[in-house]
């Protein structure tokens, strides 16, 4: 049995190699203790245009002076001074330029001594040129004249993934340039002073992510009022009066030869099959001599189409037609070429179809659409119109 002393002996030496190897890191250090700053904490990178923000926050070391920012592998750097005040600092640095692309960053604090943090890493991206390119406009579905109040309703679709907004710019009544911003929810823009010569344009918005600082935009689009409004365009027409199938039309105006039903209170509106026409018919019904339908508007100059979509004729017609004429009526049957723009309907080979009745206004003015029917020789005899639109060219 080896004695006690032998057992102590073993036991310290082994007590100073480990001493030894612990202090190793003397060799390299100069014989200095290691001291490590506080590290950047929670470090965020939000892309922009061609530059990034790097922000942290420096929360428990009163003697950080400075950061350095590293990317492309550490082969670009950034120094950021820092002023340290009392409890936790937020630094932010913008990094620029950078090109398009991904990008890894180093943030290193240091303190009064030259002592380096141990890294705070995080991806970021930026954007340019090739990302702004790919970008679409929201789509404007319809640009609509009111002329009754002089107003231009734009109509959207929902946004575009990542989108945030339009801005529209248009020319005013006094011809000053204006622009308006469409929120990403809305779906409709009411312009009260647009010129309604003129084009507007409108480009979309968008942040490409979450925590983008910069704002792209879609290439600019142009587009001029597509269609004038009309009231109780149909499909299906609204009626204000109604007498079992038959009815007089809301918003329109029909004269007493229209209304061959119940006795002269109605006519001009047909429910047949539960929907809601303008209608003409000499059936069983008294007859019509010059029967009109229409309302009256105010247009700027311009090219006009009206349009009208034909349900159903049943028996060939005497005399129907679509007519656009100035002031606040119609021409009768019998002057219908005095009209500035007509359409003749003939028979069930035009059922389910539509129309056009163009015209042209060289000054701004009043105008009637509507039409006018004699049935009095063809009985049993109809014709049904399910909606009317009015386009500009």
């Amino acid at each position: 049995m080896k004695p006690i002393f032998y057992y102590c002996f073993i036991a310290f030496a082994l007590l100073m190699a480990s001493c030894s190897k612990m202090d190793d890191y003397k060799n390299f250090t100069d014989g200095k203790l290691i001291v490590y700053p506080g590290k950047p904490d929670s470090l965020r990178v939000f892309s922009g245009r061609n530059r990034a923000l790097v922000k942290f926050f420096v929360i428990s070391d009163p003697n950080v002076v400075k950061a350095t920012i590293y990317w492309n592998n550490r082969a670009n750097k950034q120094d950021v001074n820092i002023l340290r005040g009392k409890g936790i600092d937020t630094i932010s640095a913008i990094v620029s330029p950078l090109p398009e692309g991904n990008y890894s960053f180093e943030v290193y604090t240091f303190d009064k001594s030259g002592n380096k943090s141990v890294a705070s890493l995080k991806q970021g991206a930026t954007y340019g040129d090739v990302y702004e390119k790919s970008l679409l406009n929201r789509i404007l579905e319809s640009v609509v004249y009111q002329p009754s109040s002089g107003s231009t309703i734009l109509n959207w679709r929902a946004s575009e993934a990542g989108s945030v907004g339009v801005d529209v710019t248009y020319t005013t009544l006094s011809g000053l340039s204006h622009t308006k911003r469409v929120a990403k929810s809305a779906t409709q823009l009411i312009l009260t002073d647009h010129d309604p010569a003129t084009s507007i344009q409108y480009r979309t918005l968008f942040l490409p992510d979450s925590l983008a600082i910069d704002t792209f935009y879609s290439a600019a689009t142009s587009k001029k009022i597509g269609e004038i409004f009309l009231k109780n365009p149909g499909a299906p027409f609204a009626q204000s009066v109604k007498d079992g199938r038959w009815g007089l039309l809301a918003d329109w105006t029909t004269n007493a030869a229209a209304r061959n039903m119940s006795n002269g209170i109605v006519g001009g509106w047909d429910s047949i099959n539960g929907g809601g026409f303008i209608s003409f018919e000499y059936w069983g019904t008294p007859s019509i001599t010059n029967g009109k339908i229409y309302q009256t508007t105010n247009l700027p100059p311009g090219k006009y189409r009206f349009v009208i979509t034909v349900s159903e004729i049943a028996g060939p017609l005497e005399a129907t037609y679509a007519a656009v004429n100035p002031g606040q009526t119609l021409p009768d049957v019998e002057n219908i070429s005095q009209a500035l723009g007509n359409f003749r309907f003939l028979d069930n080979s035009q059922n389910g179809k539509d129309y056009t009745v163009p015209f042209t206004l060289t000054q701004a003015q009043e105008i009637t659409i509507g039409f006018v029917s004699t049935m009095v020789v063809k009985s049993q005899s109809s014709i049904r119109f399910s909606k009317v639109r009015l386009y500009t060219d």
